[in-house]
């Protein structure tokens, strides 16, 4: 018996993309990856990454004057930190403002009886399940007003384009769902940090395929022989 996933609409090369729909631009292989094997946690960090750094990247997008010089580049140059958490430098952190992306617990819930949610014209069973969780995102900046203004400047990035990225991107849930108090970081010089909590929704579907034919009654004397 083997399983096959299901690929969401939005990766149906035939689709003609909107104005709406070309603003999620998300990273080539990021795309290419979520099209093959379908949504998994560490692609929903990839996401979060590239949406910010795309944001920061241009110094037109940053709503907040205060932050427009905070331009990210892909070199040491940059000037602001977009990284996951198993991938953040302290050591950048301590001289620039950053924002570190860390997954948080996800769990599965079931739409349906056993999962089974139909059949194919084959035969075939199909099944979906829904994946549940979130994401913090560390908003890390010098002083504690400049974190204030980082933070909404992210919150407000993924709130109001969160409806476009569930929409063309397949997701159930892509959205802010609380930020948190600010703080000192600790083992670091003058730096406070803002969490933003983003929740998010994907579903895993699969067909089985069995590769042989289902396994016909046999009478209890053909078994054991005639000696049972």
């Amino acid at each position: 018996m083997s399983s096959t996933e299901t690929s969401s609409d939005w990766c149906d090369p035939t689709t003609e993309a909107t104005s709406s729909s070309a603003w999620v631009q998300t990273d080539t292989d990021l795309a290419s990856a979520v099209c093959e094997l379908g949504w998994r946690p560490i692609f929903i960090t990839g996401l979060i990454r590239d949406l910010l750094i795309r944001h920061f990247a241009d110094p037109t997008n940053i709503e907040e004057k205060d932050l427009r010089h905070l331009v990210w580049k892909a070199d040491e140059r940059t000037g602001i930190l977009v990284e996951s958490v198993h991938r953040w430098r302290g050591e950048l952190t301590e001289k620039r403002p950053a924002v570190v992306i860390k997954r948080n617990a996800y769990k599965s819930m079931r739409v349906a009886l056993n999962d089974m949610t139909g059949k194919t014209e084959k035969g075939f069973e199909q099944f979906t399940q829904l994946w549940i969780g979130s994401h913090t995102l560390f908003c890390i900046h010098g002083t504690g007003a400049s974190t204030e203004l980082l933070a909404t400047e992210v919150q407000r990035e993924l709130t109001e384009f969160s409806p476009i990225i569930r929409q063309y991107l397949g997701l159930h849930k892509f959205v802010v769902t609380e930020v948190g108090a600010i703080s000192e970081v600790e083992e670091a010089t003058e730096n406070f940090v803002v969490p933003i909590n983003l929740g998010w929704t994907y579903d895993e579907s699969w067909t089985l395929e069995p590769e042989s034919l289902p396994l016909r009654r046999v009478p209890l004397d053909q078994l054991c022989g005639l000696d049972c």
